[in-house]
C-alpha cells in the first residue's frame, strides 16, 4: 500500500530522503514530464479528426510532406509586476509532494512552513508569483492533490503578443 501512496502523491512522510521508495516517486515525476512534453498549448482538438481512415491517412502521409510549423513566442504588452497572473494553493488540499515545485522552472514554489509534530511534509506556497509564465498552465494538472488553480486564461490574452520565432 505504501508504494501506491508514493506513486500516487499520498505519501505521509516529511521526505524522500533515506526512503525506499524514492525511485517510484522519481518514475511518477518523469512519466508526468513526458506526458507534458506531449501536450501542446496550441492544440485544437476537432471533433473527428482522430477518425480518419487507415489507407486515406496512409496515403495521405506518403503523398504531403509535413508543412513546416512555425513557433510562435509569447511577448509581454505590460511590464510582468502589473499582469496579476499567477498560481494560488489551496493548502488544505496540498499534500506537500512537490511535484509542482520539481516542474517550475521558474521558481515560483517553495516550501511553507514545516509541520511542528514533523509527520506530515511541509505545505507549499507560491514564493515568487511574479516569476510565472503568463498563460502557463504546465502547474496545474502536474498536481496529484488538485490544490492549483489559476486565474481563467481569457481576462489575461490583452498582455501578450504571438511573434513568430
Amino acid at each position: 500500500m505504501l508504494l501506491f501512496d508514493c506513486f500516487f502523491g499520498r505519501c505521509e512522510k516529511p521526505s524522500c530522503e533515506g526512503c525506499l521508495f524514492r525511485p517510484v516517486r522519481a518514475l511518477r515525476i518523469a512519466r508526468k514530464s513526458r506526458a507534458m512534453e506531449r501536450c501542446e498549448d496550441n492544440a485544437v482538438d476537432v471533433p473527428g479528426s482522430w477518425a480518419k481512415p487507415e489507407a486515406a491517412a496512409a496515403t495521405a502521409a506518403v503523398a504531403a510532406p509535413k508543412p513546416e510549423t512555425v513557433k510562435k513566442k509569447k511577448r509581454l504588452l505590460a511590464p510582468r509586476e502589473e499582469i496579476p497572473w499567477f498560481p494560488t494553493i489551496k493548502p488544505e488540499l496540498c499534500n506537500g509532494c512537490g511535484d509542482c515545485k520539481v516542474l517550475c522552472k521558474p521558481g515560483v514554489f517553495e516550501l511553507g512552513e514545516p509541520d511542528p509534530t514533523g509527520i506530515h511534509r511541509p505545505k507549499l506556497v507560491v514564493g515568487n508569483p511574479y516569476q510565472c509564465l503568463v498563460l502557463c498552465t504546465r502547474c496545474v494538472p502536474i498536481c496529484t492533490s488538485g490544490a492549483i488553480t489559476m486565474p481563467d486564461p481569457r481576462d489575461f490574452e490583452r498582455y501578450v503578443e504571438y511573434v513568430e520565432s
